[in-house]
């Protein structure tokens, strides 16, 4: 062929080859790009020498783009050969030459991704690194070559997890970021390879603000509400999304998450076309998804869900690819979580067969291999559980030791695989009681308890080490227990909203109860106190340590801006801690503003923790917000009053006397009750007596009573027999008829026990002899916690008296009318007639939400006579109803109120806590004194309206009786409701309706 005949057969070739290009952009038809490199092979081969490194990269291209739809092996070492080529033909210092090197390591990155093989994403990393560091400072496409040697650095570390890749990834993806171009169309992917840097790092540090950056750049990538219908980016854009949101369920348990990443993945499997390459990984996260709501919610046609998906992603997977091993892993997964729920072995025994799979093709050293390992030890250790085979539970322990073993230190995943091996060990202890095993059980425990990772997984397996130690190994439980409990506050970590950690906390109360008995029969109250102190009302303790005054700091002008910046770091914490619980629109706009907030208060928490430290590192600081020790709270108790602290466990139920002077707590065990005898007073009381029939007249709550009821006489005797007159006795008290000589007395009951009348304990009617109830000893009040009580008696030399009473009777239409209210209020206002007391009223229409939050502020002392509630569905949405809705108590928590003294809640249920989260005192009284207050009256349950305005008439006499020039005085309400109660006993006598009446009210704080 002569030379003009061959220039026309190359220019037609390359017409031909630049047409199937451009129809296979816009169909995506593989066939398209098989005829472009056909025409392109023609053109490479021809005699013109001058163009064949240009020629053969162009060709290169081709083969690279053909392999991201087919997979074929061939077709990408056709194209490392022929980018290879172009680079070797290109002149040092020629223009092109940067992009070649980045054509030729992109091409070595998407083989490893087939092959798994080290060397080529090693050469990738080398050629890439030459592109960038020959590409001009400012040249258009430098960013680009960034974002792809970051690629291949976080494609490494998912191979390796060397921390050090997956650092200069997060490195290059951002510099990629900062240097494109507001607009540009590389923007988007740049963002989303940021995200999913952040999330590979969060599966190996556990650190929550990586996967909560995730997230937020996959959102902000807009890959899914900017990018047009039918755009190749699409349904990546959906996957990056889904898997950071399932990421972070697996840290969280937030069934939102999971269902986020669902709703993603479907969308990503929607809009990828049939036959794509990236099908595959599209069924495979969408099996996950499912997998994952499966262990939440425990549907079947989830897990059947994940088991086809799964079974798809397999199918369409080729032979030898790098990814299949994570496929058979995860199929095993699903056939593993339906055998927990079915029991079917068919089940079992193909979990173990494709998690077999899974290890036999993933090379040595891969960094998914421990995964896999610990996958199949669980798996042994389920069959063992059905068959009692011991070559099941010894392959269990097996794989579980080695996926221990090649776990690197720090890792996030170590903690659930020294448990998984803790509890293999644990069953075969059970089968053949051979004690080494159980050695290793409870060492393994400790060893995830003690790694870093999720503080769930650290929680559970702590407590598992505790639970065996006392067993086998009392020596050293405490050091277990004490662990755990610690652990508790991680669990309901301050980087969450208040809902979430009531949500985290709901399952532990009985553990703690089973730690401080513990320490009792060991002969350690000391514990046991701290325990009680640090294990309970652990989100009012962390809204009261974000409220710490720092006044000490700040005296050394050194540490002024230390103590400034803690301040301003608590106050905005515990602002997006006590946010609504965010719930979106479903607009992407809403979702990006949301993770905003998360990834605000993330990074907010874990500025906090680093202050804190900061703090504790200078001189006398050392102690800085660490929980109290028992010298601390015995040092701080009021002067001549105990303080009662319960523990009610199946073990044993004890009491705790904390007085003045004592170097340890006194114990008390409580021999006749238990906590069967609890629950069951608790029953009579909450159910049986409030839910059977109608009160006669109109109540401020919601109640029921019944005529065939268990006797409140009955209720309030056994508790006087077997809880109080044993610590009375303990304590020494004599029953003197002075009135004059009672003392007062601070309850802080756990468990069952905080939902009955302790301050009413005794007998009554003609069995009643003095000295056989509590009130003949002592006035009763109640604290949620003994460092709260502290708090407010050292600081009792500041009380604000009254000068400032709000009374607030709002008109709520849309519940029924409670008309003793009305008089309740105006005869208050009556007898405050004082002119040392201003009184405002705020009623029917006037009492709105936001009147009654302003004036709060403005009056130190405020009376509700109201409906109140307490909602059973969601405790913090708790409240007492105004005119325009109800004020809740997550609202109240809110307050910063400027000299909040004294509350009285005359409304129904605003000292009835929640029964799921009994060691948390969550009810409008004790949010009241988070918000401030000195002291409240509130009530157990529906109290009577027809009876309401006598007794706060008395209650309010008594204090004005006892009133100085300075106004009313709160830290005599306790004795204001002692007589009160008092008038009202006198007046109704005592059979069980007059009960109803005074028995509810009840004291709180100082």
């Amino acid at each position: 062929m002569n030379v003009a005949a061959l220039a026309q057969s190359v220019i037609s070739d390359l017409r031909c080859a630049a047409e199937f290009i451009c129809r296979f952009e816009d169909t995506g038809s593989v066939e398209d790009i098989t005829q472009a490199i056909e025409h392109m092979e023609s053109v490479v081969s021809s005699v013109i020498i001058e163009n064949f490194g240009e020629l053969s990269n162009a060709l290169g291209r081709l083969y690279a783009l053909r392999f991201e739809c087919t997979v074929n092996v061939q077709d990408i070492d056709c194209a490392i050969s022929h980018h290879q080529n172009a680079v070797e033909s290109t002149p040092s210092g020629h223009a092109d030459l940067p992009s070649r090197f980045n054509n030729l390591g992109n091409a070595y990155s998407g083989r490893f991704k087939c092959t798994g093989d080290l060397k080529d994403i090693n050469s990738a990393i080398s050629h890439q690194q030459k592109a960038v560091e020959s590409t001009p400072s400012g040249y258009a496409g430098l960013s680009s070559r960034i974002n792809d040697l970051g690629n291949s650095y976080l494609r490494r570390f998912e191979h390796t997890g060397d921390l050090k890749d997956i650092s200069s990834a997060i490195s290059h993806h951002q510099k990629a970021v900062e240097s494109t171009p507001s607009g540009h169309a590389d923007l988007l992917s740049g963002i989303s390879n940021l995200g999913s840097s952040y999330m590979r790092r969060f599966n190996h540090t556990g650190d929550l603000k990586d996967i909560n950056s995730a997230i937020s750049h996959h959102q902000k990538a807009k890959a899914v509400e900017f990018t047009p219908s039918g755009h190749a980016d699409l349904p990546r854009g959906f996957s990056n999304l889904g898997t950071s949101y399932l990421v972070r369920f697996e840290r969280t348990g937030d069934l939102n998450d999971v269902n986020s990443a669902l709703s993603y993945h479907q969308k990503a499997m929607e809009s990828t076309a049939s036959g794509h390459a990236d099908l595959s990984s599209r069924f495979n996260n969408l099996g996950s998804s499912y997998n994952c709501r499966f262990q939440c919610t425990g549907e079947l046609k989830d897990v059947d869900s994940a088991i086809s998906h799964h079974q798809k992603a397999i199918e369409s997977t080729p032979s030898g690819h790098a990814c299949l091993p994570t496929r058979f892993n995860n199929l095993g997964n699903a056939y593993s979580g339906r055998f927990e729920r079915t029991g079917d072995l068919k089940d079992i025994n193909s979990a173990i067969s494709h998690h077999q799979k899974a290890v036999e093709c993933t090379p040595s050293g891969h960094a998914c291999l421990p995964t896999w390992f610990n996958n199949l030890g669980n798996s042994y250790a389920f069959r063992f559980k059905r068959t009692a085979d011991l070559e099941d539970i010894d392959s269990a322990i097996s794989h579980h030791l080695k996926a221990v073993e090649f776990t690197p230190s720090g890792h996030s995943d170590l903690p659930g695989r020294f448990k998984n091996l803790g509890n293999s060990y644990s069953c075969r202890f059970k089968h053949n009681q051979y004690f080494p095993d159980i050695e290793c059980s409870i060492g393994s425990y400790r060893g995830g308890a003690a790694s870093n990772g999720a503080p769930s997984i650290r929680l559970q397996s702590a407590k598992l080490a505790a639970r065996l130690s006392s067993i086998h190994d009392c020596s050293h439980c405490l050091i277990d227990f004490s662990l755990a409990i610690t652990l508790l506050s991680e669990v309901a970590g301050l980087e969450q909203t208040v809902h979430r950690r009531h949500a985290n906390l709901l399952d532990h109360s009985q553990f703690l109860g089973l730690a401080v008995a513990n320490a009792l029969i060991l002969g350690r109250p000391d514990s046991a106190l701290e325990w009680l102190e640090q294990g309970r009302c652990l989100v009012w303790n962390q809204i009261n340590q974000l409220r710490t005054p720092v006044d000490t700091l700040r005296m050394n002008h050194r540490h002024r801006s230390l103590a400034d910046r803690f301040i301003e770091v608590a106050k905005a914490l515990e602002s997006h801690g006590t946010r609504s619980n965010p719930s979106s629109s479903g607009t992407l706009a809403e979702e990006i503003r949301l993770q905003d907030d998360t990834l605000i208060h993330t990074g907010l928490a874990a500025d906090y923790r680093k202050l804190i430290e900061e703090i504790r590192s200078l001189p006398d600081f050392n102690d800085f917000l660490r929980p109290p020790k028992v010298v601390d709270l015995l040092a701080s108790l009021p002067s001549d009053s105990p303080v009662i602290i319960f523990n009610i466990h199946e073990d044993g139920c004890d009491a705790l006397a904390l007085m003045a002077g004592l170097d340890e707590p006194l114990h008390i065990p409580l021999k006749d009750f238990s906590l069967a005898e609890a629950e069951k007073l608790k029953h009579a009381l909450q159910v049986d007596l409030l839910k059977q029939r109608e009160v006669k007249d109109q109540d401020r709550g919601v109640r029921i009573v019944s005529e065939n009821r268990i006797s409140m006489a009955g209720i309030l005797q056994a508790l006087w027999y077997k809880v109080v007159q044993p610590i009375l006795e303990a304590l020494g008290y004599s029953f003197w008829a002075n009135d004059s000589t009672r003392r007062r007395i601070w309850w802080c009951p756990t468990g069952p026990l905080a939902f009955l009348p302790l301050h009413a304990a005794g007998i009554y009617g003609s069995s009643y002899k003095p000295g056989l109830r509590v009130s003949d000893f002592a006035v009763s009040s109640y604290t949620p916690t003994v460092q709260f009580l502290n708090k407010k008696s050292a600081a009792s030399s500041t009380v604000q008296k009254c000068t400032n009473i709000l009374l607030i009777n709002p008109n709520t239409p849309s519940l029924p009318a409670i008309p003793f209210t009305r008089k309740e209020v105006h005869n208050l206002k009556v007898i405050m007639d004082n002119p040392h007391i201003r009184t405002l009223l705020l009623e029917d229409g006037a009492a709105t939400t936001d009147k009654v939050k302003a004036e709060m502020n403005t009056c130190n002392w405020v009376h509700f006579a109201c409906h109140g509630i307490q909602d059973v569905g969601d405790p913090l949405k708790s409240g007492v109803h105004l005119r325009d809705g109800r004020l809740e108590l997550l609202e109240i928590m809110r307050q910063k109120l400027s000299n909040p003294e004294f509350a009285f809640l005359s409304a129904c249920q605003t000292s009835k806590g929640d029964l799921k989260l009994s060691e948390e005192v969550v009810h409008l009284a004790a949010g009241m004194l988070a918000a401030g207050y000195r002291g409240v009256v509130g009530t157990m349950w529906s109290i009577s309206d027809r009876h309401g305005p006598e007794f706060a008439k008395w209650f309010y006499e008594y204090l004005l009786e006892n009133m100085g020039t300075d106004g009313l005085d709160s830290t005599k309400a306790a004795y204001a409701l002692d007589y009160a109660t008092r008038k009202v006993r006198d007046t109704l006598g005592e059979d069980d309706d007059a009960f109803l009446t005074w028995v509810p009210y009840v004291h709180f704080g100082y």
